[in-house]
């Protein structure tokens, strides 16, 4: 029979099935312990992690020649890791971000507008037909692998040219770009 002292013994030679069963046994008093903090980031299999890593190091620290109970002593010592996560979380350095709020949330409550996304200017057909104008037939070509249409590949047998140039094409496009389009 799996008696604790046999269990904490097994535990002690690293025997995970030992520590699984140990655990187990422990699981209602582990429950209480957990349910008297509330620790923002923890949920459920986090405490459950916390606490198996406790179970493991009590094991590990726990002689029965003491006179306790190995209950108590895992039950004091996961009392004292709730503490010690619960200081942490309290921490006047982290008070800040006990009530922070994220920048989504915001967004989503109308809180924050965002102008640069929701009013972008964006060319008319008109003004890019007037750009298009303006360029050479190689930076129309250029223009396509710039807007993705063609491949560097395909622009360089299209424009019979070496890729660099197009590569050269492409960097003048950008630049005729940004001076006719920011003006």
């Amino acid at each position: 029979m799996n008696t604790v002292e046999n269990l904490v013994r097994k535990v002690k030679e690293n025997d995970d099935i030992a520590l699984l069963l140990l655990f187990e046994r422990y699981k209602p008093m582990i429950t209480a312990v957990t349910k008297r903090y509330f620790i923002r980031c923890l949920d459920e299999n986090d405490w459950n992690q916390e606490a198996l890593i406790v179970c493991y190091e009590s094991a590990g620290l726990f002689y029965f020649e003491r006179g306790t109970t190995f209950g108590s002593f895992f039950k004091l010592r996961l009392q004292n890791k709730a503490k010690n996560l619960l200081r942490f979380e309290l921490a006047k350095r982290r008070a800040l971000y006990a009530n922070a709020i994220s920048y989504e949330a915001l967004k989503e409550r109308g809180q924050i507008c965002d102008p640069s996304y929701e009013q972008a200017n964006l060319p008319t057909s008109i003004e890019l037909s007037n750009f298009i104008q303006t360029l050479s037939q190689l930076e129309v070509v250029a223009l396509m692998v710039i807007t993705g249409m063609i491949d560097l590949k395909q622009a360089s047998v299209t424009a019979q040219t070496s890729p660099e140039t197009i590569k050269r094409a492409i960097a003048r496009t950008r630049i005729k770009m940004r001076a006719y389009f920011l003006r």
